[in-house]
């Protein structure tokens, strides 16, 4: 029982490191981050319903941006596009 415990254990320790180790850093992902123009256009969808997911449309922006190009987007960068999109 001792020694399964310790093996979970070792093993959860080695994947925080490995994602730990590969995640990038906020300051990073801002400078890698691409205009507003570059990303899908929610605009015309309707926030929390099937089209997205049942998200709301920032949380939709950041979900397809980070599937699109692996970039996690802030929630406060991903309201400022969906802002910039509807004002368009």
């Amino acid at each position: 029982m001792m020694k399964a415990l310790g093996m979970l254990l070792l093993v959860m320790v080695l994947s925080v490191m490995v994602v730990g180790a590969t995640a990038q850093p906020a300051a990073a992902q801002a400078e890698t981050s691409t205009a507003a123009g570059e990303y899908p256009d929610v605009s015309g969808l309707q926030p929390f319903a099937a089209e997205t997911n049942y998200m709301s449309l920032a949380g939709y922006l950041k979900w397809t941006a980070f599937k699109g190009n692996g970039v996690w987007l802030s929630t406060a960068e991903a309201q400022r596009i969906v802002t910039s999109q509807q004002a368009q």
